[in-house]
C-alpha cells in the first residue's frame, strides 16, 4: 500500500549578508518555483546583518516568507530557529554557511521542536575538521544528525567522504548560475574606471587574499610587465576586506602606495561588466569549492585562466584555461599569451563553445531539481 505523501516544507538557514543577491538567492528562488509547482513550501531566513542590505529589504516586502534572525548568541538563536520549525511545521531544514556554534544551536532545536525535522547540510565550500580526535568529535556528533549533505562540487563531495562520510547521505548539487543577471553591461566601463582602450585588463576577485591567489596574480602581472614592458593592469575586485588586501599588496611589492598597474574596485550588481571590460580572468586561488566567476567570465567571452585545482579543473571550461597551482610564472606566461594573441575567429569559436557549455551545465533549472530531488530522498 503507497503511503500518503507527506507535503515537504523546507527551512534554508543561511548566514548570508552578500551585498547582491547573486546566484546563491537565485538558486534558492528557482528552488522555491519547482517546489511550489509540485505543491511544497519554502522559507528563507536570512542573518540579523542582512536587514540592512537593499536587495533583503526588497525581499521582504515581495515575499511573505522571509525572515531574519534577530539575535545571535546561542540560545536567543536556538529558540528563534525552533519557533520557525513550530510555527511553520517544517520538515526539511536546509543550512548555507552557518558556523559551528549556529549548527548545534539549530541541532538543538531540531530535537526540541515536538516534530521531526530532516537536516540538509550544504557546503559551499571543503569544510576541514580539526586533526586532534577530541576537537573533531563535536563536528562528527552533528554530522550524525545530518540525513544529506549537499556539494557544490565532486571535489568537495570527495573530500567529504574522505572524511568517512556514507556516499549514501553524500549528494552533487554543481552550483547554478543566473546568466541573465549578466547580460546588462556597461560598455563604457573601461572609460569609467579609467582604463585605456590599449591597456590590457587582468580581472580577478580577491577579497580573501591568500585563498584567492591575489599574491600569484601579483607576482604574475609583475614578472610580465617587467618581461615585456606591457601596459598591463591587476584589476582586483572586492567585496570587503579592502584595506587589508591593499596592505598585503603593498608589502609584498614593499612600496607605500598601490603602483599604477594595481586597480581595487568594489562589486556592482551588474557585474558582467567587470567580465566583459577585461582581456583576462584569472582565478589563481589556492582551494575552491566552486568558482562561480570562472563561469560567469566564459558565459561573457572572456578568456579565463584558473589554477589546475580539483574544483576548478572539474569546471566545463576549456582544458588550456588551466596552470600549475601556485605556479606564478606559469601564470605569467599564460597571461602574455592571451595578451599577445590577437581575437582571432578560432578564439571566438572557442569561447562561444565554451559559453554553450557552462549554459547547459549549470542552470537555475538543474541545480533546483537537484535539491528537490535531496528532499523527496529523504521525507
Amino acid at each position: 500500500m503507497n503511503q500518503p505523501h507527506k507535503q515537504i516544507r523546507v527551512l534554508h538557514l543561511t548566514d548570508y549578508g552578500a551585498p547582491y543577491e547573486g546566484n546563491f538567492v537565485a538558486s534558492l528562488r528557482a528552488l522555491e518555483h519547482r517546489l511550489n509547482a509540485h505543491g511544497e513550501v519554502m522559507f528563507y531566513v536570512f542573518p540579523r546583518r542582512s536587514g540592512s542590505v537593499v536587495w533583503t529589504q526588497n525581499m521582504m516586502k515581495e515575499k511573505e516568507n522571509v525572515l531574519l534572525i534577530k539575535n545571535d548568541g546561542f540560545i536567543a538563536y536556538m529558540l528563534q530557529v525552533r519557533r520557525l520549525l513550530i510555527e511553520n511545521n517544517i520538515t526539511v531544514l536546509h543550512e548555507h554557511f552557518i558556523h559551528y556554534q549556529q549548527k548545534f544551536a539549530a541541532l538543538i532545536a531540531c530535537l526540541i521542536c515536538g516534530h521531526r525535522v530532516k537536516t540538509v547540510l550544504h557546503l559551499h565550500n571543503h569544510i576541514e575538521l580539526p586533526s586532534s580526535p577530541l576537537r573533531r568529535l563535536p563536528h562528527l556528533l552533528q554530522f550524525s544528525s545530518v540525513s544529506r549533505f549537499v556539494c557544490c562540487s565532486k571535489s568537495v563531495a570527495d573530500h567529504l567522504i574522505a572524511d568517512r562520510v556514507s556516499p549514501d547521505r553524500v549528494a552533487i548539487a554543481e552550483n547554478a548560475i543566473a546568466f541573465n543577471r549578466l547580460d546588462a553591461f556597461d560598455p563604457d566601463m573601461r572609460q569609467s574606471l579609467h582604463l585605456n582602450d590599449s591597456t590590457k585588463v587582468a580581472l580577478m576577485f580577491g577579497y580573501n587574499f591568500e585563498v584567492k591567489g591575489v599574491d600569484l596574480a601579483l607576482e604574475a602581472m609583475r614578472l610580465l610587465r617587467e618581461r615585456t614592458g606591457m601596459d598591463a593592469v591587476l584589476a582586483v575586485v572586492l567585496s570587503s576586506r579592502r584595506d587589508d588586501v591593499q596592505a598585503k599588496i603593498c608589502a609584498q611589492l614593499g612600496v607605500k602606495t598601490l603602483p599604477e598597474w594595481v586597480r581595487l574596485f568594489p562589486p556592482r550588481e551588474e557585474v558582467g561588466s567587470y567580465y566583459r571590460m577585461a582581456d583576462v580572468f584569472l582565478s589563481p586561488s589556492r582551494q575552491e569549492g566552486f568558482c562561480y566567476a570562472l563561469v560567469e567570465a566564459a558565459y561573457c567571452l572572456t578568456p579565463v585562466l584558473a589554477s589546475a585545482i580539483d574544483a576548478q579543473k572539474d569546471l566545463a571550461l576549456p582544458q588550456d584555461a588551466f596552470f600549475p597551482s601556485q605556479d606564478s610564472v606559469a601564470l605569467s606566461n599564460a597571461i602574455e599569451k592571451v595578451f599577445s594573441e590577437p581575437a582571432s575567429s578560432k578564439r571566438i569559436d572557442m569561447l562561444t563553445a565554451a559559453k554553450k557549455r557552462v549554459v547547459e551545465t549549470y542552470s537555475l533549472a538543474c541545480w533546483a531539481e537537484t535539491v528537490a530531488g535531496v528532499y523527496e530522498e529523504i521525507v
